[in-house]
């Protein structure tokens, strides 16, 4: 059986990581990250792969400058959605 991949699902969680070293939030436990990259994820197109040739093609699609900004525009609003109401009480 082939393992379908989300080239989304990747990038969302690098731009999550780069998001967080510059950029503090209240709380970045791995709640609150899985909880940016789900609120950023439903927001973006899904762009699945299952073969090699799949995965080439679709990075390099990716790299394109506007689907780099929205990725990030949405990492961002999804940071502060979540900072703003995290599903946890702040200890």
């Amino acid at each position: 059986m082939y393992e379908l991949k989300n080239h989304t699902e990747i990038v969302v969680q690098q731009a999550l990581q780069d998001y967080l070293r510059i950029n503090q939030l209240s709380c970045s436990c791995e709640r609150c990250q899985a909880d940016i990259m789900a609120h950023a994820l439903n927001r973006l197109p899904a762009r699945y792969y299952v073969s090699s040739r799949g995965e080439i093609m679709t990075q390099w699609e990716s790299q394109a400058l506007p689907d780099q900004a929205r990725i990030m525009s949405e990492v961002v609003r999804a940071a502060q959605q979540v900072n703003a109401t995290p599903s946890h009480p702040l200890d």
